[in-house]
Parts: structure tokens; sequence; C-alpha cells
């Protein structure tokens, strides 16, 4: 199935300025929650961030509206959860998300998580959570290599719960022209038994194939299918009509990535993910980089996750 919309504007107002920071409010901070986590609840989300121990993310993850479960349990690492760390051709340490980590709540009530440098992974990586409003989480990534990154990459993963249907935001074939549409990432046997991946352009792909993925553990075949269109996709509860819509700048994410939605699922399809492949070019050793995303959740259509990333890209990155 796929649903065509238009974005003929987007691209071009993505003139990114400095905007504030969201107003302090308890309902949009984080709190200390025992030695491993910090817990938030806007009235919209309520969840917590594990940021000690293996498998660091937002490992809860509720809409309270419905009290559908977003983040996916039984051992999985849930949203927001940083995993593969490669520059080219090389593959820093096994996940990120295991890393020892220094953490620290800001002013504005955001979440400061800090991976330090290792032998294992020469970088320093800064991730800061902010509650940008009820339905929203924004994630600001910030590395400084202690040696050379050529083509860096920090893939950051999310795990959905059971039954949300994946779908990306893709440009029309060159042979059937249209405009861009979100498509639903369905398993065909062309791809069956691989992952998907959307790039943004060719450079993309020359970093997916340089033998990052091929080096264990768990070497990862991907299956290369269409351009996005904007780095924007979405998971969706076909019960409750819930909806996470995943986003960030042109510049900042190189491409999508997804396992295939399939019913009943594979060993491919039952891992319900989205992962952002962010940054995409050269880091110099003692330099900072950084890029942004957001994640929305609500009971959002297809039409209405693009107006949140037009809205999104006006808005401009945060400081």
């Amino acid at each position: 199935m796929r649903v065509t919309l238009v974005l003929t504007t987007l691209l071009p107002l993505f003139t990114l300025v400095a905007a504030a920071s969201p107003t302090l409010s308890a309902d949009l901070a984080f709190k200390p929650a025992g030695q491993d986590f910090f817990e938030f609840n806007t009235g919209t989300l309520r969840g917590k961030v594990r940021v000690r121990g293996s498998s660091q993310g937002v490992s809860e993850l509720v809409h309270v509206p419905t009290g559908v479960e977003v983040a996916h349990g039984g051992g999985l690492p849930g949203v927001l959860s940083y995993y593969r760390i490669f520059s080219a051709g090389q593959r820093w340490g096994d996940a990120a998300r295991d890393w020892p980590t220094v953490n620290r709540l800001l002013p504005d009530g955001a979440l400061k998580v800090t991976w330090p440098a290792a032998e294992s992974h020469p970088l320093e990586m800064t991730a800061v959570y902010r509650l940008a409003r009820p339905d929203a989480i924004d994630v600001e990534t910030i590395v400084r290599p202690l040696r050379s990154m050529p083509r860096f990459e920090v893939f950051l993963s999310s795990y959905f719960s059971p039954g949300f249907r994946a779908f990306v935001f893709v440009k029309p074939n060159v042979f059937s022209p249209g405009k861009p549409g979100l498509l639903a990432a369905d398993v065909n046997p062309l791809v069956e038994g691989t992952y998907l991946m959307f790039p943004r352009d060719r450079e993309a792909i020359q970093m997916i194939f340089d033998r990052r993925w091929e080096f264990p553990p768990n070497p990862v075949q991907w299956s290369v299918t269409r351009w996005l269109a904007a780095p924007m996709a979405l998971r969706r509860d076909e019960k409750s009509g819930v909806t996470a819509v995943w986003m960030s700048p042109p510049e900042d994410c190189f491409a999508i990535a997804t396992p295939y939605n399939r019913t009943p699922p594979d060993g491919v399809a039952g891992h319900q993910s989205l992962y952002l492949s962010l940054f995409g070019r050269d880091v110099g050793p003692g330099q900072t980089a950084r890029t942004h995303c957001r994640m929305v959740v609500g009971k959002i259509s297809d039409e209405q996750a693009v107006e949140l990333y037009s809205e999104y890209s006006k808005q401009g990155k945060k400081p």
C-alpha cells in the first residue's frame, strides 16, 4: 500500500536556525528513578530511560491516553537507543548502548548521557534527550573523536511493540512518476531474509556497502530499496492507530533502515524496529559534530505525519 502526499516545498524550507529551548515544566522534565533509570510523564507520554548496564535507551514508553505500550519489551532496548558506531570500513566496539555512561540532568529538564572515549571506541559521544512537547522526544547526538573518523556513522535504533507496522517516506520511481509518499515496508520474495535500507543518495549507498556491516558480531545483509524523499518514517499499531513518527534534518541522516512487515513475523520482521543512520560525513580528531532527531507519538495519520515533519523543519535545530 502506498499513500501519496505532497511535499513540494519541504526541503527548501530546511533553513535551520537556532530555536529557543523548551520552557521548563514539571511535565517536560526527566527525573531520577533509582540508580539506572530516569523517568518522565508528560501526560501524553510516560516512560523510563535506562542509562546504565546493557540495552540503554528509552526502555519503557507508554502512550498515556490509550495505554498502548510503544517500546518493545522482552529484553530489547526499547526506543532511541544507540547501537552501532562506524567509520569508513570500521566498526567501533559492539553496541554503544552497552558502554559505561556519565549522566546528569540539565537546568531545562533535559537528560544528558555521555559515553566517554575508550580503547575500543576512541570517541566521546553525548546524547541530550529533551521532552520537546507532551507528545515528542528530541535527541541531540554530539560526538568528539580522538582520531580521524571518515564517513562517520551513529546507528540509532528503536524497537517497537508487536503489531507496529513500518512505513518510510520515499521518492517516486523513475518509471512511475508521482509525488513523495509513505510506503509500507512489506515483505516480498526479493528481500525476504534481509533488512531494508532506504538511502538518501548514492554516497549513502557507498557507505552502507564499505564492509562496515560485515564485521561480527551479528553482521547484517541489506536490501537497498527506494530513495528517501526526506528522513521520515513511522511505525503504526494496527489495532489502536497509535503511531510513532521518526524525523531528522536531511543533512543529519543519510539513511533509514527497517525490517520488513510480515504476518506472522519471521526472524527479521520480529525485531519490529526502525533505525536512523546519522552523520554520514568525515569528523576529524578533536572536532565536535552533532545531529538531531525527533520522535512524535500519537494517533497520527499519514497526512499529519508529513505536516509534523514540515513543522519540525521550520522550527530549526535546538541549540
